[in-house]
């Protein structure tokens, strides 16, 4: 099943992502640790898309989809930002690529950087 989730760039609807997240990797099967790993990079990526956003000076929306139907989880935060890295990025992403199996960084619809894709095994 996939689950999709757009919200308006503002940090206030972290949470609400981070919480989806659990709830769909909780159904896949995953076990505490890996609920754990995803709570913390699902947040820490939607938190940089809002960075991203905002910093751009962009009100526009993220969207995190959710994609249980492999033998995977995968995880896609997506914003419209035309902006590159901003400078939490030093911080956020190696951190994300040590939560996840698998982290690919991607141009989205504003420009570079503007996808992120996690990839956890069962």
């Amino acid at each position: 099943m996939t689950v999709a989730l757009r919200f308006q760039a503002a940090p206030e609807h972290v949470r609400t992502a981070r919480l989806v997240a659990v709830a769909v990797a909780r159904r896949a099967g995953m076990d505490e640790v890996r609920l754990d790993e995803i709570r913390l990079a699902v947040g820490e990526m939607c938190a940089r898309a809002v960075r991203r956003s905002l910093q751009n000076g962009k009100q526009g929306d993220v969207l995190v989809e959710l994609d249980d139907q492999g033998p995977t989880l995968d995880v896609t935060v997506t914003d419209g930002s035309d902006v590159g890295e901003v400078e939490e990025e030093s911080v956020s992403l190696p951190l994300v690529r040590g939560l996840a199996d698998a982290v690919t960084v991607e141009s989205g619809p504003g420009g570079p950087g503007g996808v992120v894709r996690m990839i956890w095994a069962r």
